[in-house]
């Protein structure tokens, strides 16, 4: 036992050490707070209203478009006139009269840069909510208010358990499971390649033999997966902290940039749905509510430590698979795509996750899709019989493929 933490303690080490383990560590949650603060910037920078100059030969449209924060829309009386009139960063709505009474094409015309699809969305959103209501009423002879207090009308499916009465949030669920499941295969890639990687480097500087006169094989390989497991558990400790350190520090940074960005962020999405929007307004506040009270019914404690304790296990068989292969292997190349093949079934589980047929008992009773499958299921509540059996499933497989990898470096590395 005391080798086999030397061991640890050496592997984590020397990856700590490492500079590219800093670089990683800090260069990451910098990257995710800039992706978090760049659309805000960029979109207070082009904040001043695109105007459009609208020529509408059908009458339908140039009265009823009402100008907002993002668009303004201002009416020509031809074509040539906006022309003539235009700015360079004007934008040209041209909709030709037809020998019909519905209008079928509008031509939005620019010179140089290409309108942005927020722009697009707002302007189309509004033609259509436009001629929608003008159907209705010039056609059809009905109230648009009328008609879409009708077809704006909708009933919320509550999926409920009998015995309790407490929302199941299916959607919620779900989406946090493949969440979950894609961030375990992820990890299990990566750090299971750190684990190879490692055996390479020491079967070619000739280093795993003097380890092995010193140690037996089973102790350095629990050693080498119990150290990259260490340092991934060290490294993905930091991004979490340090992602949301530097996501508040830019938040309080500029407070009333990100409040803007928000209120027109909500003022484009309301646009965007047309007039049916109005009728529905609630309908996000009800998503928004169902979203949080989905969250808040899993059990994040549980589903943390379910996490790491399935990421550990599952690294030790993977870790273990891999160690093997690549004391095997001769060429690193091989090594890399035999990975591939090593790692497919957790992806093969993930696909199942994303399908919505993950639940199965194989996926969760057999090693190696335990992992993702555990994982793709615990938000809805998962037996702690099939939980409990899948653990110390998986932990025999991690023991076993580790007996496989120590016999392949006794056979391999010190032939």
């Amino acid at each position: 036992m005391r080798n086999t933490i030397i061991i640890i303690l050496r592997e984590m080490r020397q990856r700590v050490r490492r500079p590219g383990f800093w670089v990683l560590s800090l260069l990451v949650p910098a990257v995710l707070a800039a992706l978090y603060a760049l659309p805000v910037v960029v979109s207070q920078r082009a904040a001043e209203p695109q105007r459009v100059l609208v020529v509408d030969e059908t009458g339908l449209f140039s009265g009823s478009l009402v100008s907002n924060d993002a668009v303004g829309f201002q009416a020509m009386p031809s074509l040539e006139y906006a022309e003539s009139h235009r700015d360079e960063r004007d934008l040209v709505l041209f909709i030709p009269m037809r020998q019909t009474t519905i209008p079928r094409d509008a031509f939005l015309y620019y010179h140089g840069n290409v309108p942005s699809p927020a722009v697009q969305n707002i302007i189309d959103s509004r033609l259509q909510a436009l001629l929608h209501d003008a159907i209705l009423e010039d056609v059809y002879g009905l109230d648009p208010q009328t008609f879409q207090s009708v077809t704006g009308a909708g009933i919320r499916l509550h999926t409920q358990e009998a015995a309790t009465g407490h929302d199941s949030f299916l959607g919620v669920r779900r989406t946090v499971g493949l969440v979950l499941a894609v961030l375990m295969a992820l990890a299990l890639t990566i750090f299971g390649v750190g684990v190879m990687r490692s055996v390479q480097a020491e079967r070619q500087n000739r280093v795993a033999e003097l380890l092995l006169t010193s140690v037996r094989p089973v102790q350095l390989m629990w050693g080498k997966v119990g150290g990259v497991a260490l340092t991934a558990m060290i490294q993905l400790a930091l991004w979490v902290c340090l992602t949301a350190a530097a996501i508040a520090g830019v938040q309080a940074a500029a407070p009333d940039l990100f409040a803007q960005a928000r209120a027109q962020q909500q003022a484009h999405a309301l646009a965007t749905k047309g007039a049916e929007a109005m009728t529905q307004y609630s309908t996000p506040v009800a998503i928004v509510d169902d979203t949080v009270q989905g969250l808040a019914a899993i059990d994040m404690p549980l589903t943390v430590s379910m996490f790491v304790l399935f990421f550990l296990l599952g690294l030790a068989l993977y870790g273990s698979l891999l160690a093997a292969l690549s004391a095997r292997l001769d060429a690193e190349a091989d090594a890399l795509q035999w990975s591939l093949l090593v790692g497919s079934p957790l992806w093969l589980a993930g696909l199942l996750a994303a399908a919505g047929v993950g639940g199965s008992a194989w996926t969760i009773l057999c090693p190696l899709t335990a992992p993702v499958a555990v994982m793709s299921q615990l938000p809805f509540g998962l037996p702690v019989w099939q939980a409990a059996a899948s653990g110390v499933l998986l932990a025999a497989a991690a023991a076993l493929s580790a007996l496989l990898a120590a016999s392949v470096y006794r056979r391999y590395i010190l032939r």
